[in-house]
């Protein structure tokens, strides 16, 4: 270079120096190739790492990229042959013409991919979209934020919801379900007390209730689909191995375009309500029946002690007591639901323990009777307790009455009335009420037998009571 320089601007002879203008700028040309080759060498390769280094790689980035390595390969390798053989080499020309011809071809493609090239947005566009896409993305982020508190909020909501449902329905006798439109169960929520929900998913009534029953609760529900109005029905049947009673109340189910595609159902156990309906029904007959037999009583209670009185006030007196009677034995039957009472507690409500304890002995196991028992055994003793009372061992007090039970070999309960220390007991001329009562219309009442006697020291009343009047034992 220094000497191209002393050769260009110096001084000396002109064909000498001519000579070495021509020396030396071949090579500057020869140097200036060699640095152009290696030039187009380096820059290809350059270009191969940073496309293969991105990701957003296209067929026409492919296609571009692959002309220009090869128009600079070809451009680098005629700069090169023109360096080592000289620039008018017929090497040199070959691949100076091919360069050409690639780099044509390079205009070519360049140009017809001008278009699609000219879409791509620039750096600021795509910074701007970026930028916006950020902004969408916080707000999305937050959008999401917000609903997942609104999805939050409502799960907890719906599980309150759930909770409540839950809690309502548990231990209750209330059934929740669902079926489709073959009544197959789809979903069942507190089903009866031993059966399991999954037993019934899948199943038809058909499967699982007795035929009278299936049909009758399949065809409500075919209704409420066709006719889009809720059905109610009661069924009776027996299920599992227990007699059960069901109110069923159906409604359609839709869909969201409004199409019937089951039926949902609400199944509530009566089975305790009906057995009370029931039992209630079998008290109102009973009590009809027992108000029917105890007015009768009454009023041959008041036609016999109105025939053996001879005033208006003594009428009412012993009448009034018979009265009292009836009615403590009905309190003591009426506090065990009318399931019977206590003999023992009858005994001493009826001999008024409270007055007359320390002149009355009891002595027996405890003895639950039977309704009618007790009403009949309950008129006997107030007429013994009565007579001992105005006559017998309790009309003083050096006397004692002693009341005792036990169970004989035949299982009947023989009751005994004894008197002692009274005055002198002689048998009546004739039979009075409470006589004749005791006799004949409590022993019939009871099915058993009655002996009333009067010995001098006092009168002994023996009442035997068939077991069939016995409601329990101890």
């Amino acid at each position: 270079m220094a000497r191209l320089f002393t050769v260009l601007f110096g001084t000396g002879d002109p064909a000498t120096q001519s000579q070495a203008v021509t020396s030396g700028l071949d090579s500057l040309h020869a140097f200036a190739d060699a640095i152009i080759a290696v030039s187009f060498f380096l820059i290809p390769a350059a270009l191969l790492f940073l496309y293969y280094r991105r990701e957003d790689r296209s067929r026409a980035d492919q296609a571009l990229l692959t002309l220009f390595i090869l128009f600079l390969a070809s451009a680098g390798l005629a700069h090169l042959a023109s360096v080592l053989f000289g620039p008018v080499h017929g090497l040199v020309v070959v691949l100076k013409a091919l360069s050409a011809l690639i780099a044509l071809t390079a205009a070519i493609v360049i140009w017809r991919l001008t278009p699609e090239l000219v879409k791509r947005p620039s750096r600021d566009r795509l910074q701007s979209e970026i930028a916006a896409h950020l902004r969408t993305l916080d707000e999305l982020k937050e959008t999401r934020q917000q609903l997942e508190e609104r999805v939050e909020a409502r799960t907890k909501e719906l599980a309150e919801a759930k909770q409540r449902f839950e809690i309502a329905l548990r231990g209750s006798p209330i059934m929740v379900f669902t079926q489709d439109r073959d009544m197959r169960f789809t979903w069942v929520h507190n089903p009866p007390s031993g059966i399991n929900p999954a037993f019934l998913i899948g199943k038809t009534d058909a499967k699982i209730l007795p035929p009278e029953a299936a049909a009758s609760f399949m065809a409500a529900k075919r209704r409420a689909i066709e006719t889009g109005e809720s059905q109610t029905i009661e069924a009776n049947f027996e299920l599992f191995g227990r007699r059960r009673s069901y109110y069923l109340l159906t409604e359609a189910l839709h869909d969201d375009k409004g199409d019937a595609i089951g039926t949902t159902s609400v199944a509530v156990e009566i089975t305790e309500r009906k057995e009370a309906e029931n039992q209630l029904r079998l008290l109102l007959r009973e009590l009809t029946h027992r108000s029917k037999n105890l007015l009768a009583v009454i009023q041959a209670i008041a036609r016999q002690t109105a025939a053996r009185t001879k005033t208006i006030d003594d009428f009412l007196d012993r009448f009034g007591a018979r009265l009292v009677a009836i009615g403590c034995s009905q309190d003591l039957l009426v506090a065990d639901n009318w399931h019977g009472a206590s003999l023992r507690t009858l005994v001493e409500q009826q001999l008024n323990i409270d007055r007359s304890g320390s002149q009355i002995v009891i002595d027996g196991e405890d003895v639950m009777l039977k309704p009618e028992a007790v009403q009949n055994l309950g008129l006997a003793l107030h007429e013994l307790a009565t007579n001992a009372q105005k006559y017998g061992a309790l009309s003083s007090g050096r006397g004692s009455v002693r009341v005792h039970w036990q169970f004989c070999e035949s299982d009947q309960l023989k009751l005994t009335w004894e008197e002692r220390g009274g005055p002198p007991v002689s048998t009546p001329e004739r039979s009075g009420f409470g006589r004749a009562m005791i006799e004949s219309v409590v022993g019939k009442a009871l099915e058993g037998e009655v002996k009333l006697s009067f010995p001098a020291k006092g009168v002994r009343c023996v009442i035997m009571i068939p077991e069939t009047q016995v409601a329990s034992r101890g």
